[in-house]
């Protein structure tokens, strides 16, 4: 059976054009953690929605925007340099990875250290010890995470998968727990962080452990993970300030409301992400005159199904609240509208390359003037609009990078080698 089926997908390569073999080994366990997260967030979305009031968890949601957008203040890019580095070869750049990240995380203690000070003179307790919190985990969290790239950047997928799992299933158990016995959004957040802290590290030294893994020094590490984080935080701080200028203009509620709505749609991108994490490895070791050839007709196939996927979602998202969102109504014609940034998915087949090749040039006018562009339209249209305006910002930013991405890519008339 095992030869049969090897020799079907072997045979399928021929209308594919991909490594079927490879893509089925390692999606199977790509699969297998994406359907645990799904299933683990619904629950937790179902009970955030059901058993804690629109404000308790739009401040909840606040918080965490707001520790993504002081996570800037690291080598944020470290993710996707140790797993360039990996899959070239160099697996002690994990252990030299971590080092560095953690001692450039001193930025995201004080970040957070001056938030806390800022609410706390302002007569906001909970958000003066919630960012107190955030300053104290989530340089643990963003570092000792990264035995994740290593393992992607090894192709051990199955590994990298089973981890995941475990990673997410203590923070999944204790968060449950937590929203049952209590609406206090500072409680559910000190669980959030202690949980994941505790689950990432205990991950970490294992990997280290199994993989004997010594400290690799490596220059080009640590300068093209800087070029990727400063890239890097222009994105983090736009994916992040519609939370925050909503929490402060619109208030708790209208984020809860944004977020529910959001939901569905990051599961389903998520889903088409897991071919790109399968991708990435790939890239890394072609150069750039074959991905020109490959990579078009992949990007063509991506699209299509992304027109399916979004259109059956727009039809079946009213039946899909009416029965887990109930009290947020609301929400079904912002996520429908926000469906429609499945269409540019395939977009990060280009990005990926980009990266897989250390195209800092494209990258920093890719990265910075999406950013800049999606930070403007949301500064004018969420005031004026409310939701409705921050997602049109949205979209109409998603669409912008993916042009710019597929001309970027065109121009490229000369490809450079590795």
């Amino acid at each position: 059976m095992k030869e049969k089926i090897y020799n079907i997908l072997r045979w399928s390569e021929k209308y594919t054009k991909t490594d079927m073999v490879y893509l089925t080994k390692g999606g199977s366990w790509l699969a297998l953690e994406y359907s645990f997260q799904v299933v683990s967030s619904l629950f937790l979305a179902v009970a955030f929605a059901n058993l804690l009031p629109k404000e308790a968890f739009g401040t909840y949601q606040f918080i965490i925007a707001m520790a993504s957008i002081v996570s800037v203040f690291t080598l944020t890019g470290m993710s996707s340099a140790i797993m360039r580095s990996v899959a070239r070869g160099t697996d002690g750049a994990l252990r030299y990875g971590l080092q560095l990240k953690l001692t450039w995380s001193i930025g995201i203690v004080l970040a957070s250290g001056g938030l806390s000070l800022y609410y706390f003179f302002n007569d906001n307790q909970t958000l003066a010890i919630a960012f107190l919190i955030v300053g104290a985990f989530q340089p643990l969290i963003s570092s000792f995470k990264l035995y994740g790239p290593f393992l992607v950047g090894k192709k051990n997928f199955r590994e990298n998968s089973t981890l995941n799992i475990l990673q997410k299933l203590l923070p999944f158990i204790l968060l449950l727990l937590a929203l049952f016995l209590t609406k206090n959004p500072l409680i559910i957040v000190a669980v959030y962080f202690i949980a994941n802290a505790t689950s990432v590290i205990f991950l970490y030294r294992y990997t280290v452990r199994k993989y004997k893994l010594t400290i690799t020094p490596d220059p080009e590490l640590k300068s093209y993970s800087k070029h990727l984080s400063f890239m890097e935080s222009f994105l983090k701080i736009a994916g992040q300030l519609d939370k925050i200028l909503m929490w402060h203009f619109l208030g708790a509620a209208s984020v809860a409301i944004y977020t529910i709505a959001q939901m569905p749609v990051s599961h389903i991108k998520g889903l088409f992400n897991l071919g790109h994490s399968l991708t990435f490895p790939k890239f890394a070791k072609k150069n750039l005159t074959e991905l020109k050839i490959i990579l078009p007709k992949k990007i063509t196939k991506y699209f299509f199904i992304s027109i399916i996927t979004a259109t059956v979602y727009i039809v079946f998202a009213p039946f899909l609240f009416s029965v887990f969102f109930p009290i947020y109504s609301e929400s079904v014609f912002y996520s429908q509208l926000l469906a429609l940034a499945i269409l540019v998915v395939p977009k990060t087949f280009i990005n990926q390359s980009f990266i897989s090749h250390q195209m800092k040039k494209e990258l920093y006018i890719s990265n910075i003037s999406t950013s800049i562009i999606r930070i403007i339209l949301i500064a004018i249209l969420l005031p004026i609009y409310g939701i409705t305006g921050a997602i049109i910002a949205l979209i109409i930013a998603e669409f912008y990078e993916t042009a710019l991405l597929w001309f970027l890519f065109r121009r490229l008339r000369y490809p450079r080698e590795i």
